[in-house]
């Protein structure tokens, strides 16, 4: 550091001179000897105005961009962007092999155009789906009908549509299991499979997390009912203790605990603590 200060004094000693040089030359020399000198006067300006000023400004600039980088790589945070379609949840799916979460109040939208990814992924891994959806019975859904404009008990059909679809994939993987489980072999000629687990929630979601093995995407909600595509989102990856991957698991396990379990078997479709 002390040789780093010494290099940066000589260049304002040589710039100064070069500065001093330049004026005497302006004011005794002829046209030719007055142009350089202008040359001269500049180019000492601008290396102290550089020394003192610019490259301490880039170094500060450096300084604050490593520090916000390490900031990011201690969360975890691998994107942010608001436009929903960026997300790519097929892939995500796609490549999942162990756990798929998913936190959300409905979004019957959502089910609809990510459904058949994750059907293929958790009827050919074993691969464990859990599902949070707003309880039909929670106190929450006639205001959110209310703020959504819908009419009354819609909310609670839209939630039960939604539940059926899953509840269909469970009934495709436990005819699975129950066909790999027999001694003659099985029609599946791929013999693995995940599980499907329904929870309902009483309380409202303030943001939709999906974790997807190591990520975790998470969804801000939005205040007003208008409907959009874009909307701030962020992904984390699961980089440690310290990581918000993390902090949003927890969430999600704690959400689960305090959530009624739905019971997906045939014939039974009461909630459970």
């Amino acid at each position: 550091m002390r040789d780093d200060n010494k290099f940066s004094l000589r260049h304002i000693i040589v710039a100064l001179g070069c500065a001093i040089i330049g004026i005497l030359c302006m004011w005794l020399g002829n046209q030719l000897v007055s142009n350089v000198g202008s040359v001269l006067l500049v180019s000492g300006i601008y290396t102290i105005i550089d020394n003192m000023y610019l490259k301490k400004s880039l170094i500060e600039l450096v300084i604050q961009k490593v520090s916000l980088d390490k900031e990011i790589d201690d969360t975890g945070l691998i994107k942010i962007d608001s436009v929903l379609t960026n997300i790519g949840y097929r892939e995500h799916f796609e490549k999942a092999t162990s756990n798929i979460d998913i936190v959300h109040n409905y979004a019957r939208t959502w089910t609809t155009n990510n459904f058949d990814f994750i059907r293929n992924t958790v009827m050919n891994k074993e691969c464990h789906l859990r599902v949070v959806l707003l309880n039909p019975e929670s106190p929450f859904v006639p205001a959110l009908e209310k703020h959504y404009g819908y009419a009354e008990g819609h909310l609670t059909e839209l939630i039960n549509e939604v539940t059926e679809k899953w509840k269909s994939l469970y009934c495709d993987v436990e005819e699975k299991r129950k066909a790999c489980s027999k001694k003659k072999s099985s029609t599946y000629k791929n013999k693995h499979y995940g599980s499907v687990k329904l929870y309902y929630f009483n309380g409202q979601p303030t943001n939709s997390l999906y974790r997807i093995d190591d990520k975790i995407i998470v969804v801000n909600s939005k205040n007003s009912k208008e409907k959009s595509v874009y909307l701030p989102y962020t992904i984390f990856q699961n980089n440690g203790e310290r990581g918000l991957y993390h902090v949003y698991l927890e969430e999600i396990e704690t959400i689960i605990k305090e959530a009624e379990k739905v019971e997906l078997a045939e014939g039974n479709n009461n909630a459970n603590n």
